[in-house]
């Protein structure tokens, strides 16, 4: 969007500042009655109290009138050359010095039409009127001359002898303050003729921003911008000066809702913008609509797929928890320029969408071909780990967030999840072993019984050991044919196997002692 303030002189100029086609256009600016006093006084206005011509003079002057309404100007300042070397009264000398001035200025000679209208007013022959009149015409000769401070200087002086304000002299001496970058010395003007002008071009408003922009009145420059949509409201650089407006002031809200409008009127015509417009839709919660729009835009080819625009519309579908629909620019993202960042990307949005499997190729293709940050490689291990762990992979995945502990960033979230996998795992194996014991004092209660049953039968060996004829499978890890325990809870198979042989020892060494 283009600020303000990046309104250079020249473009100024573009908005109807100054054209030589509307040079002596002003003469109104004097009071309308102007000539009509000059003729019917005279005798009291008259500086040299003689305004008569002589006949040579007369003849020389006339023969100039006619050459130039026959446009030929040439010919008709070469008269008047000639004329001005005769002697003649101040009066003869400021016709022949405006008439020659006038000739000039038709040949494009406003240098030498500027110092002949000035020497007329040093004849101090004219009325005011006519010094009004022609300070007027000088002043606007200067500024299209580029004489700026010269010219307002003229135009200064007119007004100081008595030329009405109007609005085109309003209008005329603003622009020339702006050209001359005297913006508080033209502020009068500017407010004048905005104030006073009932058809207001764009320019008008535009110009009038433009000061209450350089002397830093931004309320004032607010105004005028909504009273221009008020009068233009297809103005697209208006909603583009309110939108730089309101992100001056902070008024961010308001600056994302001028865009809203801009857009939805067909106002946002240039990639940036449209992009800017998006990339609110994420500030203010609302990444679903500005994903569906960039995607509509791209898709349009209104925006270009971008690496930057892809990242941004996969950032937003990620925002908006769309993952599976993340995954269509993340891949064309990485078909532009793979990278380990945005298959990670692509990871996590498979493992949002619990594609446990895809997820981990996809983490392992990344920390494989590696160019991952310190930050990004921990979250990939870290990722792995509960991608595993998912899939009911627990060493495999306790491997993986081992790995994610070496970095600090994932350090935390991965010692978190490892003591949580072993608490599992201890918890399970606590409640295997609760489950054994039960078992296991369920089967001596029911071998005792039984072994009772036995004693009073007298079946037992020589040795008056009780021997059962069979043993409940259930039991028989944990019991031999002698009703004897043989395996505590929670021992594995080698544990149990060193408990035999110890006891066998044992057994051994009390019979030796026998």
């Amino acid at each position: 969007m283009m600020h303000v303030r990046s309104l250079t002189l020249r473009a100024l100029a573009a908005l109807g500042v100054f054209t030589a086609a509307a040079v002596l256009a002003v003469a109104s600016v004097a009071p309308a009655d102007a000539q009509r006093r000059s003729q019917q006084n005279q005798g009291e206005d008259d500086p040299s109290q003689n305004r008569q011509m002589s006949s040579a003079i007369g003849e020389q002057v006339l023969r100039a009138r006619e050459a130039i309404d026959a446009d030929q100007f040439r010919e008709a300042v070469n008269i008047l050359n000639e004329v001005s070397r005769r002697d003649m009264t101040p009066y003869e000398r400021s016709i022949v010095l405006r008439m020659r001035g006038a000739g000039h200025y038709q040949l494009d000679d406003n240098r030498r039409a500027i110092d002949d209208f000035l020497a007329a007013i040093a004849t101090n022959a004219l009325v005011r009127d006519e010094v009004i009149t022609l300070r007027t015409q000088i002043g606007q000769l200067m500024l299209i001359s580029d004489r700026i401070n010269e010219g307002i200087q003229q135009l200064e002086m007119a007004m100081a002898a008595g030329a009405e304000l109007t609005v085109p002299l309003a209008r005329m001496m603003s622009q020339a303050y702006v050209q001359a970058e005297r913006y508080q010395d033209g502020l009068r003007y500017a407010e004048f003729f905005y104030n006073n002008e009932r058809n207001k071009s764009e320019g008008d408003y535009n110009l009038m921003q433009y000061y209450y922009n350089q002397l830093g009145r931004i309320q004032d420059e607010l105004r005028v911008v909504r009273e221009m949509l008020n009068a233009y409201p297809a103005s697209r650089r208006s909603w583009q000066n309110l939108r730089a407006l309101y992100a001056r002031l902070d008024q961010e809200e308001n600056s994302f809702e001028t865009a809203k409008l801009m857009y939805l009127n067909g106002l946002l015509e240039e990639e940036n913008e449209i992009v800017g417009m998006v990339a609110y839709y994420s500030h203010f919660n609302n990444p679903y609509r500005g994903a569906i729009i960039l995607e509509r835009e791209i898709n349009s080819g209104r925006v270009q797929p971008t690496e930057r625009h892809l990242t941004l519309l996969s950032n937003l579908w990620r925002q908006a928890d769309e993952f599976e629909r993340s995954i269509a620019p993340l891949e064309q993202l990485n078909r532009i320029r793979p990278s380990g960042e945005t298959a990670l990307k692509i990871a996590e949005a498979r493992f949002q969408m619990r594609q446990w499997s895809q997820a981990e190729q996809i983490l392992t293709q990344a920390l494989d071909r590696g160019g991952l940050s310190n930050a990004e490689t921990g979250r990939a291990w870290e990722l792995l780990g509960s991608v595993r762990y998912n899939q009911d992979r627990i060493q495999p995945a306790i491997a993986a967030y081992r790995e994610a502990t070496r970095f600090p960033t994932s350090r935390r979230n991965a010692d978190g999840w490892i003591r949580f996998i072993n608490g599992q795992i201890q918890g399970a194996e606590m409640r295997a072993v609760q489950r054994e014991q039960v078992l296991i004092d369920e089967c001596r209660l029911t071998l005792e019984a039984e072994r009772r049953s036995i004693v009073l039968t007298g079946a037992v060996d020589e040795d008056g050991r009780v021997r059962f004829t069979e043993i409940p499978s259930r039991c028989e890890p944990y019991f031999n044919l002698f009703g004897e325990q043989i395996r505590e809870a929670g021992m594995s198979d080698e544990e149990a196997a060193e408990l035999q042989r110890e006891r066998a020892a044992q057994a051994a060494a009390a019979s030796g002692q026998g």
